[in-house]
């Protein structure tokens, strides 16, 4: 069996990597949980499953409990040193997946430009005391728990539990990753339209190009009026386009501060009809409700 080692006390004892596994599971659940319930009261005042992943864990918080988890005695023996190593390590995690996620995306999945003393929106002041904090808490209170729930497994359920959790963890990392890169295609793919819709029609004085809604309502507002001039193949594209995608509402749902230089337009787009398509579900629930009565 594959083992780490870990600080424990004064002295350096080996934890299996299975029972590391399961640690790094809990924290991420523990953050996800933190995440529902942060933006449910603050922001959302409703149930929004947070993360990229179906499941109900934020691994970014796994990463960031087990790195706190593995500090030396001797930071952890000391609230300030604890405090301002979770905070820097913490805050170092957040930004290099935001940065990671970027580059592989070109899209921003979360940003602080609006808070106060951040780092290219990646990180901020506000979040990263918050990660002082939750590293306090961590270690003092939520990691002894952690560790009698962990350490009362015997070596074969330990490995067997990890086991079936991986396979479950891979495959959701699996889709989720096949999502994620279905989405920024559509992106490219709408942004490379916008620009051939553009490059075809902004002589005319019809066309509207603010936005993308603008370019594909004043394209179907010309086609009714002249039909012949227009494609069907462009017009079934624009209807594509203009259709519900699950996928799409899920991520940006999730993530309603997500922006992108690169796909502004397209990413405009498909807000637009995320915010109007939940608009129309909610007015016909209130409709079926008031025919109830």
């Amino acid at each position: 069996m594959m083992d780490f080692f870990a600080n424990a006390g004064s002295s350096i004892e080996i934890v299996p990597l299975s029972r590391l596994f399961l640690i790094f599971l809990l924290y991420s659940f523990i953050g996800w949980c933190c995440e529902v319930l942060y933006v449910g009261i603050f922001y959302e005042h409703k149930f929004v499953n947070r993360g990229f992943l179906h499941g109900p864990v934020c691994p970014i918080y796994g990463y960031g409990g087990l790195i706190i988890m593995l500090l030396p005695h001797e930071v952890k023996s000391s609230w300030i040193t604890l405090f301002v190593s979770a905070m820097v390590l913490c805050s170092a995690v957040e930004y290099f997946a935001s940065w990671e996620m970027e580059k592989m995306f070109k899209m921003k999945w979360w940003d602080y430009s609006d808070h106060k003393f951040n780092i290219k929106g990646r990180i901020c002041l506000l979040n990263s005391v918050l990660f002082g904090v939750m590293g306090i808490i961590s270690v003092h209170f939520v990691q002894p728990v952690v560790d009698r729930f962990v350490l009362k497994l015997n070596d074969t359920s330990t490995v067997y539990l990890a086991a079936g959790f991986g396979v479950v963890f891979i495959i959701d990392n699996i889709a989720t990753v096949h999502g994620l890169v279905d989405f920024s295609t559509t992106m490219a793919k709408l942004k490379e339209f916008g620009e051939a819709l553009s490059e075809l029609y902004s002589g005319e004085s019809w066309f509207r190009g603010a936005s993308m809604t603008e370019m594909f309502a004043s394209v179907k507002e010309r086609a009714s009026v002249e039909k012949e001039k227009f494609s069907n193949g462009l017009l079934q594209k624009i209807d594509f386009f203009n259709a519900h995608h699950p996928n799409e509402e899920r991520l940006v749902i999730r993530f309603p501060r997500l922006t992108s230089i690169s796909y502004m337009k397209s990413l405009g787009l498909v807000k637009q009809h995320i915010m109007d398509s939940i608009a129309e579900r909610k007015a016909e629930l209130a409709m079926k409700k008031h025919k109830s009565k």
